[in-house]
């Protein structure tokens, strides 16, 4: 097995994995939803990447594995805090360093839509070991983790830029994505708002061209009628999940 590793953004699939063993994570965001979603793009790869904490601030959830509580915090050593910053962009950075300075955590991998170059800059400052891109696949994920526990930064080096991405139903952008998640997990215009820095105005412009491209009349048939896969949600929203 070759040693080198190409300095990449860690999503190449022509080089040999970099560690033999299965890496450690724990899956860090707001709510169980979009953690469980993400825990199911990472179990078909259950031979190299192995989920044993979840970390969810909103909500009840347990390990990965064993099925203890968790409360917003890691409970055990792991490889890498992979931190959906799904609805938590406005602290995003701050929750980071909080977990680089956790002697449970190797390495921190931040998971996001979009990351302008400042953010980027500060993610790099602070210590963030990678950022990924949610345009990534389930496999460049998995080799982007391998990547930073061989000792490689991923995905520092640029801004990380929203496009456009694949859902089942009309096209949507990438923000119409995420307005649509937050509106399925019961947010209102104000808190969609505050969540993503934007203006009431402005989320109640796109949440008018989410129904019209949608075909519906209300926040509930909405909810009911995409998967937002960018965001995790692999299965038809409900509002189990309280903001």
């Amino acid at each position: 097995m070759s040693d080198t590793i190409p300095e990449t953004n860690g999503f190449s699939s022509g080089v040999d994995r970099p560690t033999e063993r299965r890496i450690t994570v724990a899956l860090v965001n707001d709510y169980e939803l979009v953690i469980k979603g993400l825990h199911a793009m990472l179990t078909p790869y259950a031979d190299r990447v192995v989920v044993t904490d979840y970390a969810i601030r909103n909500g009840v959830a347990g390990d990965g594995e064993s099925g203890d509580a968790a409360n917003g915090t890691i409970d055990g050593p792991v490889d890498i805090a992979l931190f959906d910053t799904f609805a938590a962009r406005r602290d995003a950075l701050q929750r980071a360093q909080a977990m680089k300075a956790d002697d449970n955590v190797g390495h921190v991998v931040l998971y996001t839509w979009d990351a302008p170059s400042d953010f980027v800059a500060q993610a790099r400052a602070i210590g963030v070991d990678g950022v990924i891109p949610k345009t990534a696949t389930a496999e460049e994920i998995v080799r982007a983790l391998e990547q930073v526990v061989a000792g490689h930064s991923v995905g520092l080096d640029d801004a990380v830029k929203g496009e456009r991405s694949r859902v089942e139903g009309p096209e949507l952008t990438v923000r119409e994505q995420e307005v649509l998640a937050l509106l399925a997990l019961g947010l209102s215009n104000a808190e969609i708002a505050h969540e993503l820095f934007l203006s009431v105005d402005t989320i109640k412009t796109h949440v008018r061209r989410v129904f019209n491209k949608l075909g519906v009349n209300n926040r509930t048939q909405a909810a009911m009628r995409v998967v937002t896969a960018q965001s995790g949600l692999h299965r038809p929203i409900t509002r189990s999940v309280p903001g």
